[in-house]
Order: C-alpha cells, then structure tokens, then sequence
C-alpha cells in the first residue's frame, strides 16, 4: 500500500465513521416500527423482534466500528504518523492537504 492509498484508506474510515454514527438513529426506528408491527399480532413476538433485531444490530455495528478502526490504525502506521488527539475535522484537513501534495 502506497502513503496515498493510505492516506485515502485513512480518510474513508473516518468519514465512515461519521456516516455511522447518522445512521444508528434510522437503524432504531427501523427496529422499533418493524418490532411494533410484529408486535401488533402477539406482543411476546414484537418483544422478541425488539430483543433479536437489537442484538443483531448492536453485533453490526460492533463489526463495522472495529473495522474502521483497524483501516485507520493500519493507514496511520502506514504514514508513520503519531496519534494525536485530534477532531475529526482537523484530522479530514490534514489528510485532504497531504492528498493535495501528492
């Protein structure tokens, strides 16, 4: 893998990240109408819906968080950058102005 490959593995992660966090609210609503209209037959079945449809969400994102984490924690060792405590704002424009150079 290249720095800018890198770099662009680096910055996708991160924007991942970001979608993610969006799109956990839509996740539960979906959850919560799909188990409410199960539930609407049997309320023991709309509440096994709410249990297992949750679990399987909460494993997804589990997955994808860590998957995330491992492409940034690969593309920064990869620059050879430090870790810093930075937003991910400031970490975006780093990564768009080495893209830049390059």
């Amino acid at each position: 893998m290249t720095r800018r490959e890198a770099a662009e593995r680096w910055k996708a992660a991160v924007q991942g990240e970001a979608k993610l966090r969006s799109r956990t609210s839509l996740g539960v609503v979906i959850i919560v109408l799909v188990s409410g209209l199960i539930g609407s037959i049997e309320i023991r079945y709309g509440i096994g819906a709410v249990l297992l449809l949750g679990v399987l969400f909460q494993f997804s994102l589990e997955r994808m968080r860590e998957a995330f984490r491992v492409a940034a924690d690969a593309s920064r060792q990869r620059l050879g950058w430090e870790e810093e405590a930075i937003s991910t704002e400031e970490l975006l424009s780093r990564l768009d102005r080495f893209l830049d150079r390059r």
